[in-house]
């Protein structure tokens, strides 16, 4: 269509410049003057000519020409197509390439920050791992050290009860010897007293019929709270109360509490009227007192004072009471014993 505008164009240029040229022919040489062609009615004419050239001559065209024509048409629209083709898909790569550019950048974010995200969890993982086995390993150290103590202080225990077990069954042991040697003792004292005041009986029978009476002199018991304090004599040593308790007299002392075991040996335990934690013990049979004992009985002890000594399980199980196991008591060999009721 271009074309064909501008070879019209062309025609009618040519058609006006070859009117002018006729008109100025005609009036120079020829003096002809035509006054009703003016420039305007010549190129309206031009172009009409033209215009009438131009379809005549494309009626006219060859089969050939028209082929060509055809082509090249076809041609140009061909190339225009392929250009409008082109310029889509140029525009369609772009936008390809831009949603793929943000597709993989998308993917790429989330790529990362699932990196990121599985990263930190690690880490948490990781922190709460360290600080879970931390806490164990301390309950376990803790655990471990309560029963390494456990332990120690049960095997402390144990060696304490061992010890103390040893000690009272040596102590038991030992008051079972004194209780033993003093029970011969006053055994021998008493078969030897029962020899003397039958060696006196006949002594003074013979005397007596010689008109010579003797008389025998009697022991001298000292008040024993006279010779020692009350409330210390216990914290004394043996070697003390041994020295200084042969023949004294333990005058209205009170009943504290009292027993009988199986040999039918009294366990009386008594105590001054001014010091009633100042416990004596005395250990007698039949042979001394065959009467009643109670708790409102005063007694009064002649003897001797036999050292320091503890309640044992031989006391507590003739019946004194389990409240004076331990405690600190003072022995006593027994000369002779009166109770009042």
């Amino acid at each position: 269509m271009i074309y064909d505008i501008s070879v019209i164009t062309m025609l009618a240029l040519f058609l006006f410049s070859f009117v002018v040229l006729i008109r100025w022919i005609l009036k120079k040489f020829f003096k002809i003057n035509i006054p009703n062609l003016s420039r305007i009615r010549i190129v309206v004419v031009s172009l009409l000519s033209g215009l009438l050239i131009v379809g005549l001559g494309y009626q006219f065209r060859t089969s050939a020409q028209k082929r060509m024509d055809e082509q090249s048409e076809s041609k140009a629209a061909i190339e225009s197509g392929k250009k409008a083709r082109a310029k889509s898909e140029s525009k369609a790569a772009i936008e390809s390439s831009k949603k793929a550019r943000a597709k993989s950048g998308s993917k790429a974010a989330i790529e990362s920050s699932k990196k990121a995200r599985a990263k930190s969890e690690s880490k948490a993982a990781i922190e709460s791992s360290k600080k879970a086995r931390a806490k164990s390993e301390s309950k376990a150290a803790i655990e471990s050290s309560k029963k390494a103590r456990a332990k120690s202080e049960s095997k402390a225990a144990i060696e304490s009860s061992r010890k103390a077990r040893a000690k009272s069954e040596s102590k038991a042991a030992i008051e079972s010897s004194k209780k033993a040697r003093a029970k011969s003792e006053s055994k021998a004292a008493i078969e030897s007293s029962k020899k003397a005041r039958a060696k006196s009986e006949s002594k003074a029978a013979i005397e007596s019929s010689k008109k010579a009476k003797t008389k025998k002199p009697k022991q001298q018991y000292k008040n024993i709270e006279t010779i020692f304090n009350m409330h210390s004599i216990k914290y004394l040593s043996n070697r003390r109360i041994f020295a200084k308790g042969a023949g004294v007299v333990l005058r209205n002392f009170k009943v504290i509490d009292f027993g009988a075991d199986k040999m039918k040996q009294y366990h009386v335990l008594i105590a001054p009227k001014n010091a009633s934690h100042t416990y004596f013990l005395l250990v007698f049979g039949d042979d001394l007192y065959k009467g009643r004992i109670t708790y409102d009985s005063r007694i009064t002890v002649f003897g001797s004072l036999n050292g320091k000594s503890r309640i044992n399980d031989s006391q507590i199980n003739s019946g004194i009471a389990q409240r004076y196991a331990g405690k600190r008591v003072i022995l006593v060999l027994i000369d002779k014993i009166q109770v009042k009721n």
